[in-house]
């Protein structure tokens, strides 16, 4: 039983790696590539290392075993992170399929800072404005995440008060009651069209 059990868990540690070697051959760019054999090369590491500590039944290969998994676990997302890190830096392409690309604009390439906008440069564009859910609002009784109003009218809720409590920073899952105050940010084009919506 602890013949096949061992076999089990190596065979499927073999598998694992395979995927990474498909990963490495499938995937469009160096980014996802390092995602794909990161993760399955660890796991099968793991496994494997799992299969020779059954087989062999010993305390000592068992610390062996479990030293090398911690070793894996600890250094592969850590070196995946610098190697990608470095990449982008260095001006390495990603893939054309890429949708959303956060890193741009905010990586001084002078002083190898990563930096958000300046505070100062938002300041004349953006406004915060509190607007009330009013009982008839479209949005009232749903999650902020079903309402959509980041990706309908580009604005970011920064808080939600209720009465005398106030949610900062709010989860999607969060429930808008009619009677709600939702404290926005955005430019003032867009918070007018939000409060209109979120007002009804």
């Amino acid at each position: 039983m602890r013949e096949i059990l061992s076999g089990v868990l190596i065979l499927i540690g073999a598998l694992f790696m395979l995927l990474g070697g498909v990963g490495i051959l499938r995937m469009p760019d160096l980014y996802t590539r390092m995602s794909a054999t990161t993760k399955v090369v660890t796991l099968g590491i793991g496994s494997i290392m799992l299969g020779v500590t059954i087989h062999f039944g010993e305390l000592g290969v068992l610390t062996r075993a479990l030293a090398v998994i911690a070793l894996v676990l600890l250094t592969t997302p850590v070196a995946a992170h610098m190697i990608g890190r470095a990449s982008y830096f260095a001006g390495v392409p990603l893939c054309k399929e890429t949708v959303v690309n956060e890193l741009h604009g905010h990586y001084d390439l002078r002083t190898h800072e990563l930096e958000s906008i300046p505070l100062a440069e938002l300041e004349p564009q953006l406004l915060i404005m509190r607007v009330p859910i009013s009982h008839w609002s479209a949005i009232a009784e749903k999650t902020l995440a079903e309402t959509e109003l980041r990706r309908h009218y580009k604005v970011t809720v920064l808080a939600v008060r209720r009465g005398s409590y106030v949610i900062p920073n709010p989860d999607g899952d969060v429930r808008l009651l009619a009677g709600d105050e939702l404290i926005l940010i955005g430019t003032p084009e867009q918070l007018s069209e939000a409060a209109k919506a979120v007002q009804g």
